[in-house]
């Protein structure tokens, strides 16, 4: 068992790669709290998973300040998070079943997608950060996707919230030298994934190429303590390796 006596966060924990990760940290012996807004849907998905570990569901709404500080509260009483992993997420698709150029997208659609996406990774991440620095432990995941590497008609939102990771990443990076904390960014493999997400596609079997247990080996890999600081990490479509994509320390 590789992630044996490991407390793991996942947010957004009740479908899709966030569910497939948990999974897989909980066969590896970790005790995982899966973060979710979905309350129903993640009490189906924590019946579905097995093994060594234990998987503890929690509601959290990631925007919100103090719903954060109460899922932390709760790794502290386990012992304090190991690994952080920043999953959630959403896009234009699923919440209005439409894509939207920027003249008409509203600004409500725009801000609960940047305040889940963005502002929730920085809300898990800051939280988090203080019992790491203290345990002298710690390394905190974000999952982003090619959308943070290139812009995408009607999809402002999302792909701003996911260049907004990367930066977030880049800088935490930086601002983590010489502790015993990490940061690492992983995006699945090239070529889609069959999510919750993904419903909206005309053909999501033809048109995405993974399932999400594609990412299940890779992530337990880099929670195992593979990657450093400032690294990017992708997926192999094998669905069991990764490649560094680039290092920060590398970059001018």
């Amino acid at each position: 068992m590789r992630l044996k006596e490991k407390v793991i966060i996942v947010t957004g924990a009740a479908a899709g790669l966030g569910e497939a990760m948990a999974t897989g940290f909980v066969a590896e012996g970790a005790t995982v709290i899966c973060g979710d807004i979905d309350r129903k849907r993640l009490e189906k998905s924590i019946e579905k998973m097995d093994g060594p570990g234990e998987a503890i569901p929690i509601f959290v709404d990631v925007s919100d300040e103090s719903s954060v500080d109460q899922m932390i509260r709760v790794s502290e009483e386990l012992g304090g998070a190991d690994i952080l992993i920043n999953n959630a997420g959403v896009k234009q698709l699923t919440l209005t079943g439409e894509e939207h150029q920027i003249i008409e997208m509203s600004t409500d659609l725009w801000d609960e997608i940047i305040n889940t996406n963005l502002r929730g990774c920085f809300l898990c991440t800051k939280a988090v950060l203080p019992g790491m620095m203290e345990r002298k432990r710690g390394r905190i995941i974000h999952v982003t996707s090619g959308h943070g590497k290139k812009g995408r008609v009607k999809r402002a939102a999302y792909v701003s919230s996911k260049f907004g990771c990367e930066g977030f990443h880049w800088t935490l990076s930086l601002e983590l030298v010489d502790t015993p904390v990490e940061s690492l960014v992983f995006t699945p493999p090239p070529g889609g994934v069959r999510t919750q997400e993904a419903a909206f596609v005309e053909d999501p079997l033809r048109d995405m190429n993974h399932d999400p247990e594609v990412i299940i080996e890779p992530m337990i890999k880099l929670a195992a303590g593979g990657g450093r600081n400032g690294g990017r990490y992708r997926g192999g479509s094998d669905g069991r390796s990764y490649e560094e994509t680039d290092y920060i320390f590398n970059l001018k």
